[in-house]
C-alpha cells in the first residue's frame, strides 16, 4: 500500500471517530433533555407553577413541586388521581378510584416514649412576598416564623415542641441532602412526629381559605412516593388531613405524592407540608398552620393540658379497666344467682386480708372452698 493511500485511510478514520463522538454527545444531551423533567434532582420549578386538571379539565390543584408521569393526588373526600400526561404549564390526572377506608387504630397501644414533635424547614429561605417582600430571603425566610406559629400552638395545647431553624442554604438540589442530616439529629429526640414546613408556588386563590373573618393559608401534605416508608407515612398524612379537616373543613387541600423520598424514608410520621404560596400572606400561613398543629395532640394521643404526654391512651386504658370490672361483677351476678351470694362471694375472697390474684387455689393449697 502505497503512502499516499495509508494518509488517505487514516484520514477516513479520524474523520469516522470525530462524527461517532459528535453523534455522542448529541444524542447524550437530547436523552438528559427528554428524561429532565422525571429525573431532575430539583424537586421544584425555578419559575412558575403547575396546575393539575382531571378529566373534566376542573382544576385539582396547583403547585410548583416538578411533576412526573405516575404522580398521585389524594383530594379531601380520598378521591384518588394518578397524572398520566404533561403538555407545558398543564398536567392531566386520571381518577383510579377512592381509597380505601382507612383501619381503626387500637385502643390500647404503647405509651409514645417522648411527647415531643419535631418541625424543621428544608427550604429555609422561603418567604411571602405581600409580608416578607420577596420570594427568598435566604439566611433566614419567612417560613422560620410559620414553623415558630406551629410550635407555639403545640405548646399552648400542653406538646413539647423542638423547632430546628438550623438553615439548609442554598435553594438547590442539594438542600435535602442538607437537611437530612437536621432530620436525623431530630429524631434521635424520639418525637412523635417530624413535620418540614414549606410553602408552595403558584396564586394565592387556591391556598386561601376564610376563618373567622380572617384569611388562613390551606395546606397541602407532601409525600414522597419513591421511599420505602411511603404507606406508613401516608396512613398518618390522611388521618393529619381528616383530624384537622374535622375541626375545620377543607383547610388540607389534599395530598400529594411526588416522586421523590423527601427525606421520609427516615420515619413513619414524617411529613412534608406546604402552608400556602409566595403570593398568600405570611399572617395568612400563619394562621394555617397553627390550625393544623391544633389537631396533632389529639391525633397522636399527646396531652392537650397537665399531665404530659400520653394522656389519651391513660383514659383509654382506664375505660377498659372500668368496662373489665363492670363485665366481672355482672358475671358473678349471673354465676352466683342472686346479690347476697355475689357479696358473700366477694368477701370470701377478702375476709383473710389478702388480695387473690387468680384465684386458683385458697392460702393452704388447696382448691377454691365452694
Amino acid at each position: 500500500m502505497t503512502m499516499r493511500s495509508n494518509r488517505r485511510v487514516l484520514g477516513l478514520l479520524v474523520v469516522a471517530v470525530a462524527l461517532g463522538f459528535l453523534s455522542y454527545v448529541y444524542w447524550s444531551n437530547n436523552a438528559r433533555e427528554a428524561s429532565a423533567p422525571n429525573d431532575s434532582p430539583y424537586y421544584e420549578r425555578t419559575d412558575g407553577y403547575f396546575t393539575v386538571v382531571d378529566e373534566s379539565s376542573r382544576t385539582l390543584f396547583t403547585t410548583g413541586h416538578m411533576l412526573s408521569i405516575g404522580d398521585e393526588y389524594i383530594d379531601e373526600n380520598d378521591n384518588r388521581y394518578t397524572i398520566d400526561r404533561i403538555e407545558g404549564d398543564v398536567a392531566s390526572a386520571k381518577l383510579t378510584g377512592k381509597m380505601e377506608a382507612l383501619p381503626v387504630l387500637p385502643i390500647l397501644s404503647a405509651a409514645p416514649q417522648s411527647g415531643t414533635v419535631a418541625i424543621y424547614h428544608t427550604h429555609s429561605d422561603e418567604s411571602y412576598v405581600p409580608t416578607d417582600g420577596r420570594d427568598s430571603r435566604p439566611g433566614g425566610g419567612g417560613i422560620i416564623k410559620v414553623g415558630s406559629a406551629m410550635a407555639n400552638s403545640l405548646e399552648k395545647s400542653g406538646v413539647k415542641a423542638v423547632h430546628d431553624k438550623t438553615l439548609h442554604d442554598p435553594h438547590d438540589a442539594g438542600a435535602y441532602d442538607r437537611s437530612r442530616r437536621t432530620a436525623t439529629q431530630l429524631l434521635k429526640q424520639k418525637p412523635l412526629a417530624l413535620f418540614d414546613v414549606h410553602r408552595d408556588a403558584g396564586p394565592a386563590e387556591p391556598y386561601l381559605k376564610d376563618v373567622g373573618n380572617a384569611e388562613a393559608a390551606k395546606c397541602m401534605i407532601v409525600i414522597g412516593r419513591t421511599n420505602p416508608k411511603m404507606n406508613a407515612n401516608l396512613d398518618f398524612a390522611r388521618r393529619l388531613r381528616d383530624a384537622v379537616n374535622s375541626k375545620t373543613s377543607g383547610l388540607i387541600k389534599g395530598i400529594f405524592l411526588g416522586k421523590a423520598d423527601f427525606n421520609q424514608d427516615l420515619y413513619d410520621r414524617a411529613l412534608l407540608l406546604e402552608l400556602g404560596t409566595e403570593k398568600t400572606s405570611r399572617e395568612a400561613a400563619e394562621r394555617g398552620v397553627g390550625l393544623v398543629a391544633s389537631a396533632v395532640p389529639g391525633l397522636l394521643g399527646a396531652t392537650s393540658g397537665p399531665g404530659g404526654a400520653g394522656r389519651g391512651t391513660g383514659k383509654a386504658i382506664g375505660w377498659v379497666l372500668g368496662l373489665a370490672v363492670a363485665g366481672a361483677f355482672v358475671y358473678l351476678w349471673i354465676a352466683t344467682g342472686s346479690w347476697d351470694e355475689m357479696k358473700a362471694k366477694i368477701l370470701g375472697w377478702f375476709g383473710t386480708g389478702g388480695v387473690r390474684v387468680g384465684g386458683g387455689r385458697d392460702d393452704r393449697g388447696g382448691p377454691p372452698e365452694h
